[in-house]
């Protein structure tokens, strides 16, 4: 009996060891956009804390064992052994000129990491997923709360914003994601008890509105672009889904998310108006027909923003042409940038990267990697999608989803954000926070089925 005791202690021992790794991983992943946030988005930090997250997502392995069955973590693994696969190729392939070392793998946490986050959230079965984009928000807010207030007078005069991130593009599509989030979830806020909605409805509507006017004062045109599409496709969806019957309000709830609404869009009217000269001026900038695209595409005219593009891009051709598998290896096309005939000196010494995700990872990785993200991105999809359909994913989350990851891929076409500390922060907390409400119901099931086949 002294044995089974001692047998029975050791096992309450490991299971107590692997709750707490399970909290600390909980914890982490919840706190991974406030440390974003807080610390200025530090690749050195951010690194460390993702290499911290990978263990325990090993570590916190507990009955029933679903890692193995996740086809997604297989293709994530299978990304990884494609990227060492290139790398040992274009080791031995690449001129050493151009060799740009193992640099390629800062692809992985970019398409990957967001797999970890969503198990760590599913650590904590308690505590939903709308917990992330809280501490998001947060961040965000606490990170704008330290500008000084002379910044938020010149952005309304007209100057482009940063908000002290990494440039003003990057700040546009973060900005732009909150936004999204902000209004597709206002329904939700309203219909929350009367304390948490005298509470969450006046930080979200504030919210909303600051977003507004951070999407203006970046002058991103692309991410406006990504808007304009996300909204005509979110429009349509919500037509669907509300004459299939899939997604109904309370009365209540609908009249004050519609007074809410119309207060927002009256806001956001004026301040576009006033700000009216800023957009104007943007899209104006650049006169733009077939004449010039061909010329931009000939690299005879590049010093534009749109001329820079289209150089890069046609450029972009024939190094995917010449190493289509593997690509040249790095996380950036500078040193075939600075090698090509087609751009002259002062060119090469201020571009150094594609302005493309889809042309800098076929670049870099070749399109074996970038079959496994494609893969990667459609299995997430499909699987929210059906999900969805089976009633395990909320409607507004689904709808969330499809306008976010429509915004993305628009966005991506005109600059590589995914290369960068942004693209790995967007991609694992709208990643996660979609994916682990599939997640949990499949690890829901497991357990079901664990605890119905055991004596």
């Amino acid at each position: 009996m002294a044995f089974l005791d001692n047998l029975h202690h050791d096992r309450s021992s490991k299971n107590n060891v692997r709750q707490w790794f399970g909290f600390v991983f909980a914890l982490l992943a919840f706190a991974f956009p406030l440390v974003w946030f807080m610390s200025g988005a530090s690749d050195a930090i951010i690194d460390r804390m993702v290499r911290v997250m990978f263990v325990l997502f090993l570590l916190n392995v507990e009955p029933p064992r679903v890692y193995y069955k996740d086809r997604l973590i297989w293709l994530c693994a299978l990304l990884v052994l494609t990227l060492v696969v290139g790398y040992i190729w274009q080791r031995f392939s690449v001129p050493q000129e151009l060799f740009s070392g193992s640099s390629a793998r800062k692809f992985l946490p970019a398409f990957c990491f967001f797999v970890v986050v969503a198990y760590g959230i599913s650590a904590a079965p308690k505590v939903s997923p709308f917990f992330l984009l809280i501490t998001a928000g947060a961040g965000l807010l606490i990170h704008l709360s330290f500008l000084p207030a002379d910044a938020w007078m010149t952005g309304w005069q007209g100057k482009r914003l940063d908000f002290g991130f990494k440039n003003a593009l990057h700040a546009g599509v973060i900005f732009s994601t909150a936004l999204l989030a902000g209004v597709i979830f206002l329904p939700r806020a309203s219909s929350l008890p009367f304390r948490g909605r005298i509470l969450a409805l006046p930080l979200l509507v504030g919210l909303i509105l600051l977003m507004i006017f951070g999407v203006i004062t970046t002058q991103n045109r692309s991410v406006w672009l990504g808007l304009l599409l996300s909204l005509i496709v979110l429009l349509l969806i919500c037509a669907i889904v509300l004459l299939a019957g899939r997604f109904s309000l309370r009365r209540s709830t609908l009249i004050r998310t519609a007074i809410t609404g119309t207060g927002i869009l009256l806001a956001g009217s004026v301040m576009l108006y006033f700000m009216d000269g800023i957009v104007t001026k943007r899209l104006s900038e650049e006169a733009i027909d077939a004449t010039t695209i061909k010329e931009m595409a000939e690299q005879k005219t590049v010093y534009t923003s749109v001329g820079i593009r289209i150089g890069l891009w046609s450029a972009a051709r024939e190094w995917i042409t010449e190493r289509p598998v593997f690509g040249w290896g790095g996380n950036r096309a500078s040193k075939l940038i600075k090698q090509s005939p087609h751009f002259d000196e002062n060119f090469k010494n201020s571009v150094g990267h594609l302005h493309n995700s889809y042309l800098q990872t076929l670049v870099n990785v070749g399109s074996a990697a970038f079959m496994c993200m494609i893969a990667i991105a459609f299995l997430v999809a499909w699987r929210t999608f059906v999900a969805w359909r089976q009633g395990k994913i909320p409607t507004d989350v689904f709808l969330f989803s499809c306008a976010f990851f429509l915004f993305w891929v628009t966005v991506n076409v005109f600059d590589p954000y995914i290369i960068y500390s942004t693209g790995l922060f967007l991609n694992a907390v709208i990643g996660s926070f979609v994916y682990s409400w599939y997640l949990r119901s499949q690890l829901d099931q497991a357990k079901l089925k664990s605890m119905s086949q055991s004596p």
